[in-house]
């Protein structure tokens, strides 16, 4: 059997960061693609490998299997959409998508193809989390009837990013706020029902100039 030819849509800090390398060193994965409007950044990683400049050139392409998808959170249910129709393998960088009943859709075309999909949730090998999950199944803890986990972060200072900005799938609740939501399922399983209190820490601070 060869490689699996893989194509990486997006090259920001999910791209580059989480799955090029890994993709890099796994032997059964080849990356063919990568689509990307930085195609220095892209070469300085991966030199031998093609950029190009829109999903379809990926899709056009009968080598590659795999498209894994990084680009900003609300194009996700698109892109996936469009490669699960072009016959292709899919794996989504979190969260999958913004509304419900577009994960159901994709997970539909998914089976009705034959096809893998799946949620990139690199947090689940964290060091912490992997340590609860052994005491958990180790039984040290005894019976759990609260999980409370919270990422901490200091930023004063807003970084000008898609993720900073108003809009489809934007903001800490679907960035970091995915992985707490994942981890808890992955150590409880499906809940009998939600409840949530939601709102914003952040604060946009202005400077304020006084010429004399």
């Amino acid at each position: 059997m060869g490689k699996i030819k893989v194509g990486i849509v997006g090259y920001g800090l999910s791209g580059a960061t989480f799955h090029a390398p890994l993709l890099s060193v796994l032997g059964q994965f080849q990356i063919a693609k990568v689509v990307s409007s930085n195609k220095e950044k892209v070469q300085k990683d991966l030199k031998d490998v093609e950029v190009v400049s829109s999903l379809e050139e990926v899709l056009e392409d009968p080598s590659i299997d795999l498209a894994v998808i990084t680009t900003p959170s609300g194009l996700h249910y698109e892109m996936a959409k469009q490669s699960l129709l072009a016959g292709k393998h899919v794996i989504l960088e979190k969260p999958m998508v913004v509304e419900a009943w577009e994960a159901e859709e994709l997970i539909k075309i998914a089976e009705e193809k034959n096809l893998l999909l799946s949620v990139y949730h690199n947090r689940r090998w964290d060091n912490d989390f992997l340590t609860v999950k052994k005491l958990m199944d180790d039984g040290v803890l005894g019976e759990i009837n609260t999980y409370q986990v919270h990422y901490d972060r200091y930023r004063p200072v807003v970084r000008d990013r898609w993720r900073e900005k108003p809009g489809p799938g934007s903001g800490m609740l679907y960035d970091l706020g995915s992985h707490l939501i994942d981890q808890a399922l992955h150590l409880f399983g499906l809940p009998q029902f939600v409840w949530a209190d939601v709102f914003s820490q952040k604060k946009m601070q202005k400077r304020m100039i006084i010429s004399m």
